[in-house]
């Protein structure tokens, strides 16, 4: 008959094997995020409850209050993951422009192609990354109904990459950075990528696309960029539908 001491070995690898098949409490606490974002940008910080939240990431109310301290905390924690996970698309387009700008000086070919790059950047984050689709809807319902969480948005995201399209705007339009006519083309500049991403089920509807394809994709692009180009200045020759062109 086997002693204790020669089953404990067996003892202890059941238990380890236990311990990892269990979800970790990073694991649950991401899971949290996720679940809770994507319900956010759905129905808004008041159109879900705590109880809805915790049911739908499996989880017990109670774990709600352990990781976030409340549903507040968790709003305010999606809002900085959002932060943290399109830090990588947006930083370094906002440093990419604003190096961009400075080596071109006035050579609007120079001008045009940073734009170019801009508006294919932004377009293919904001309709191919499938998580961004999500938190694309969060920052939307954050700007036309701000929380006390706005001012993170704010600060970390709109900011940092509204200042270095602005940069970009002057140096095509002549115009101080600072300006109202300048801070409000750059909205309309980002605003014309963001407003396809919101617009996702009219614009398939009424081009009939089944999703934003990459081909689809595509054309939004170059479309979305003859516009920018246009209102910037900047529009090519020999491009059909630009200025100058025959």
């Amino acid at each position: 008959m086997p002693s204790d001491t020669a089953t404990a070995p067996n003892k202890r690898k059941r238990n380890r094997k236990d311990k990892v098949g269990r979800p970790s409490g990073e694991a649950s606490r991401a899971r949290i995020l996720n679940t809770a974002g994507q319900l956010f940008a759905e129905r808004g910080y008041n159109g879900v409850s705590t109880r809805e939240l915790a049911k739908a990431a499996n989880v017990n109310v109670s774990a709600i209050g352990y990781y976030f301290r409340g549903k507040k905390g968790l709003y305010r924690a999606v809002l900085q993951q959002l932060i943290e996970d399109t830090e990588p698309i947006f930083e370094p387009a906002a440093a990419r422009i604003k190096a961009g700008v400075a080596a071109a000086g006035s050579d609007r070919e120079a001008l045009t192609a940073i734009t170019r790059d801009l508006i294919g950047h932004l377009l293919r984050a904001v309709l191919g990354d499938a998580r961004m689709r999500w938190q694309m809807g969060l920052m939307l319902r954050e700007f036309h109904q701000p929380s006390d969480g706005f001012a993170i948005l704010l600060e970390h995201r709109v900011h940092p990459m509204h200042d270095a399209v602005a940069e970009l705007v002057a140096a095509a339009t002549g115009r101080p950075a600072g300006t109202p006519e300048t801070l409000l083309l750059t909205c309309a500049v980002i605003g014309q990528c963001m407003a396809f991403g919101a617009a996702r089920n009219l614009v398939c509807a009424r081009l009939d696309w089944p999703d934003y394809t990459e081909a689809a994709i595509d054309q939004v692009i170059e479309t979305v960029t003859r516009v920018v180009l246009s209102a910037l200045g900047l529009a090519e020759r020999g491009v059909p539908g630009s200025a100058g062109s025959c």
